[in-house]
């Protein structure tokens, strides 16, 4: 039952049914305890067996429910026990179960006759029906409840009512503890977290720190190599020095997350003249970008995976050079970056295939460069391959970069 499990949450069931049990010992009454809508919640304590049978009467049955219900429902209005007749005109009283505000069920008891000296006029919750008088073993059970007076279950039901005040409050105050040394644990775990990214923070401004003394070490060493190799009249060395030496500049900058498409293309032509002298006849590339688009911003790193992609077998290859194209022009308001590729060795298709992040073996795969688009620049950005528009074979690796951003 849901509303049990509620009620549960705030108070230990198994000690409330051996508070009821107890109370129905000391009293001579019986006891059920029901949620909001009438249904027990507890096990009987001290049933009358007129009671029992009624209960396993069907008709009869949901009508005691009813009672319990109505019985319940005016002590939670009232916020005090109610004292009436039940149906079947036997003396009945609820005392309310109220946690934190909110009614949340009662404990009934009764099941008592009156001394005639003793009646009162306690309200009816429902008219009578004795149609159950007709039945012998019914009506025996009834002659043998108990008969009390009235004062007698007005104590008893200041009494109980004491005993579920106390009760409820000790168990809600627990309960109210228990919250609060959940709060301190979150709160504890919340410091921890802090430190540990404290540390962090500190660990990884340690490792830039390590990491700027490690590039100013190997700029001083690509420095003297440079040196060495112009007063050794060693041309290619030198200008490949100074090239690494310029992507190494570049890519120390790994924190940025936009660039240029001039400081890419730079990076990108530096790459390209250092496979060239290794590959030397094996590979040719132009780059047919207007300068006046070489201040659009764009992600940090976008062109390497997509080249190096291209290149990929290059060295090894007996057919024709591998030759790129870098082409940018305006289209719909925004710049369309292609770079177009001769490469046989992998179909559009499997080329497409690493764009989806489906294979990403290897050290680069286009399906990175595509999140890093939709990361950096939105949604509406992503890498996109197709076949050559000019007939020849290869692809078209190619994305939109915005004219303008904004922030």
């Amino acid at each position: 039952m849901e509303d049990a499990r509620k009620l549960s949450d705030f108070i230990d069931l198994d000690l409330l049914q051996n508070i009821q049990d107890n109370c129905s010992k000391a009293m001579g009454l019986a006891f059920i305890t029901v949620d909001y809508k009438g249904i027990p919640i507890t096990k009987y304590s001290g049933f009358t067996s007129h009671c029992m049978l009624g209960r396993q009467a069907k008709g009869f049955a949901e009508m005691c429910e009813q009672c319990d219900a109505h019985g319940g429902l005016h002590a939670a209005i009232t916020g005090q026990p109610y004292i009436y007749r039940c149906h079947a005109d036997l003396v009945d009283f609820a005392v309310p179960l109220i946690v934190n505000g909110s009614y949340m069920g009662a404990v009934l008891g009764g099941q008592v006759r009156l001394q005639e000296e003793s009646e009162r006029e306690l309200e009816h919750i429902l008219p009578q029906r004795p149609n159950w008088k007709r039945d012998k073993e019914w009506e025996e059970a009834y002659q043998k409840l108990e008969v009390v007076t009235y004062e007698k279950v007005e104590a008893s039901v200041k009494l109980l009512r004491d005993i579920i005040v106390t009760f409820v409050e000790r168990r809600t105050g627990k309960g109210a503890d228990g919250v609060l040394r959940e709060k301190e644990k979150q709160l504890s775990e919340e410091r921890a977290a802090r430190l540990d990214l404290e540390k962090q923070v500190q660990k990884q401004e340690s490792n830039t720190a390590r990491r700027r003394t490690e590039l100013h070490y190997f700029f001083f060493v690509m420095n003297i190599i440079s040196k060495l190799a112009y007063e050794e009249k060693a041309a290619k060395t030198e200008a490949v020095s100074y090239d690494f030496a310029d992507m190494m500049r570049y890519a120390a900058g790994a924190e940025q997350k936009i660039s240029t498409i001039g400081e890419e293309l730079n990076y990108i032509g530096a790459l390209l003249r250092i496979r060239k002298a290794w590959v030397r006849d094996k590979l040719a590339y132009t780059i047919s970008v207007p300068e006046q688009y070489h201040q659009v911003s764009c992600p940090f790193m976008v062109l390497q995976p997509i080249v190096e992609c291209a290149l990929e077998g290059a060295e090894t290859e007996a057919a024709e050079p591998r030759k790129l194209d870098f082409y940018a022009e305006e289209e719909n308001g925004r710049l369309l970056f292609q770079i177009l590729s001769n490469d046989t060795s992998r179909s559009v298709e499997e080329v497409t295939e690493e764009l989806s992040g489906a294979a990403e073996e290897g050290y680069f795969h286009t399906g990175g460069v595509d999140r890093l688009l939709k990361q950096t620049l939105g949604g509406g950005y992503r890498l996109m391959v197709n076949r050559r528009r000019d007939g020849r074979a290869g692809a078209a690796v190619s994305f939109y970069l915005p004219l303008e951003r904004n922030g």
